[in-house]
């Protein structure tokens, strides 16, 4: 059994309210806003997208470069707009994708945490060695979240 390994901890305060910031990293529509990977997410039927819940599937289609990649997803534990927690397989591993969101003053803490379980030894060595590139790939679209709540949402 392959141990869970961290590929990346983004930890970034903004000047936005958490109800803000939490739809930010919620809804589907407002995700696009400012993640360039995020090509769309398949519900089972189309009420689950409005009423997220622990335990709900749906597909995650991303966009790297050329490339788009399908991904089981699920939802692990959903605490608006404090947390959530989503696993994605893929025949490379488990994905663990982990949102906390704290009020801090009139801002919001975001700290998002993203790890892998791979699959196995091959996966778990590319991990290791090319795990820089994901890091930096995965980093680079919670800046851009930085950036648009900067920009975009100044008023709120």
């Amino acid at each position: 059994m392959n141990k869970e390994m961290m590929v990346f901890r983004f930890d970034e305060y903004v000047d936005a309210p958490i109800d803000v910031v939490f739809e930010l990293v919620n809804d589907d529509e407002k995700i696009k806003l400012w993640n360039t990977l995020l090509v769309e997410n398949i519900y089972e039927n189309d009420e689950d997208k409005y009423d997220y819940k622990p335990g709900m599937k749906f597909k995650t289609v991303q966009r790297v470069e050329k490339k788009t990649v399908t991904v089981d997803s699920e939802m692990i534990e959903y605490d608006p707009p404090y947390k959530i927690i989503m696993h994605s397989t893929s025949k490379e591993g488990l994905s663990i994708s982990k949102y906390f969101l704290t009020r801090e003053g009139t801002g919001t803490r975001i700290v998002v945490e993203s790890s892998v379980i791979p699959s196995n030894f091959f996966y778990k060595l590319t991990i290791k060695l090319f795990g820089w590139a994901v890091k930096a790939m995965y980093i680079e679209q919670y800046e851009n979240l930085v950036n648009y709540i900067e920009n975009e949402v100044a008023d709120y």
